[in-house]
């Protein structure tokens, strides 16, 4: 899976940035963070492998994916989900391609 420098979720594009030290409001190291309002993903560039770093993108795009149908799931299962598209990704790379 490539990180690309921009996603698109409910219409809005949301640039994709590598941050160092991410710091959550509750001063916890962070991987990951959506900002809603700057429309920006950010993802910690030195404390994951790569395939660490597009589970962390797939887990901030399903926050976005919450957001847009107003839905309240649980911090875990929003991993869950996050994990287990990587998988068919990973496991399916071919269904990803555009139809020739």
């Amino acid at each position: 899976m490539i990180i690309p420098k921009s996603v698109r979720i409910g219409g809005v594009d949301y640039a994709i940035e590598y941050v160092e030290r991410l710091i959550s409001s509750e001063n916890t190291a962070l991987c990951g963070l959506i900002n809603y309002d700057m429309a920006v993903i950010k993802i910690e560039p030195n404390v994951q492998d790569e395939q660490g770093k597009c589970r962390t993108l797939l887990h901030e795009i399903m926050h976005g994916i919450e957001r847009h149908f107003k839905l309240d799931l649980p911090e875990d299962t929003v991993d869950n989900l996050a994990n287990g598209l990587y998988m068919v990704i990973r496991d399916n790379p071919d269904m990803f391609k555009p139809a020739r």
